[in-house]
């Protein structure tokens, strides 16, 4: 009888531990296999546009019918003298709050100034592409301030305004801000650090509330990212042509992205011969390496996929951590 009893324990805890192994090898994006370790997102501060335009920071450039944005961020280091105490007082909060920080003025000096502009196919890289290339912070947090004459009174005294707005690195979309005006006297200039400070301490809760519900979206769901391949004037080949022999490209390509994307999330949103356009791509979170994964490591990846599996040459012209860009050259 014990035997029997002993027996039938093994078979249970065999048929118990078999299951488990089983069922996380079924989804290779589950969330316990690619789950982020920090339970806080990176974050980095940086001045908002309108900042650096008001301190003549930023320069718009027609680059061939297609505007882009020159940002020099060591100028407005020097230009704005309070930049740096108002950036170091929203990180501390984020500190405070154990949220990994990327700072920017550290991150700049490991930039080569000289290569902030460069022109990679007459596509402008600036200095915020570079740092969200090098850095990686999950979130950007751009602030803004502003020291203006009291609407309310005749005198002289400035009061501070100032706006926080956290971005997605990956799609630029907006996830939670802060727009506060007219919150207090500024003495001098060593005040608009306190200023804020005290201000920052009623509304930040809610805003930590809102980066973390993204944060935890996309440890579930992983990054979003846009997918775009395209086909160069000279290329020997379409997207509809077949690979494998009964497999079109175009097809083999959607194929990979089901079993490649978290959840086999993506949305075609264009499929010609020259042409596939993919949004609403959501990718692992982090790599092997236990780095971030962006867009240009999931374009290297289906690039070396396809290139063994069909034999095309590719070149990955991924630019920024969000757009994933392949262009097909033809075959080998």
């Amino acid at each position: 009888m014990r035997n029997n009893f002993t027996t039938a324990l093994l078979l249970f805890v065999s048929l118990t531990v078999g299951c488990h192994c089983s069922n996380n090898n079924l989804n290779p994006f589950s969330s316990g296999q690619n789950s982020i370790s920090q339970n806080s997102p990176t974050i980095m501060i940086i001045p908002s546009d309108a900042l650096l335009s008001r301190v003549g920071c930023l320069k718009s450039i027609d680059n061939q019918g297609k505007i882009s944005y020159f940002r020099d961020y060591n100028a407005a280091f020097i230009k704005e003298a309070n930049l740096k105490s108002t950036i170091a007082s929203v990180e501390q909060f984020f500190s405070d709050a154990n949220y990994p920080l990327e700072n920017l003025e550290q991150q700049l000096k490991s930039l080569d100034n000289n290569s902030a502009m460069e022109e990679i196919d007459s596509i402008a890289k600036d200095a915020k592409t570079l740092l969200m290339n090098t850095a990686r912070p999950d979130f950007v947090v751009e602030l803004d301030y502003q020291a203006e004459q009291d609407p309310t009174t005749r005198d002289p005294k400035l009061v501070l305004s100032y706006q926080l707005v956290c971005l997605d690195v990956c799609t630029n979309k907006a996830i939670g801000s802060i727009s506060r005006s007219n919150i207090g006297v500024v003495e001098n200039e060593g005040s608009f650090g306190g200023l804020l400070n005290d201000d920052l301490k009623k509304s930040f809760p809610d805003f930590k509330k809102q980066i973390q519900k993204r944060f935890s979206d996309e440890i579930n769901n992983g990054t979003e990212i846009v997918l775009r391949i395209t086909t160069d004037n000279n290329a020997n080949l379409k997207l509809s042509d077949e690979c494998l022999g009964n497999v079109n490209y175009n097809d083999w390509i959607n194929d990979w992205l089901k079993k490649n994307t978290v959840n086999s999330t993506y949305k075609p949103v264009s499929n010609t011969d020259n042409e596939l356009r993919f949004t609403n791509v959501r990718i692992k979170t982090k790599g092997n390496d236990g780095l971030k994964f962006t867009a240009y490591d999931f374009a290297n990846q289906l690039k070396a996929d396809i290139s063994k599996a069909c034999g095309i040459k590719s070149q990955n012209k991924s630019q920024g951590i969000g757009e994933a860009y392949i262009v097909v050259s033809g075959l080998r």
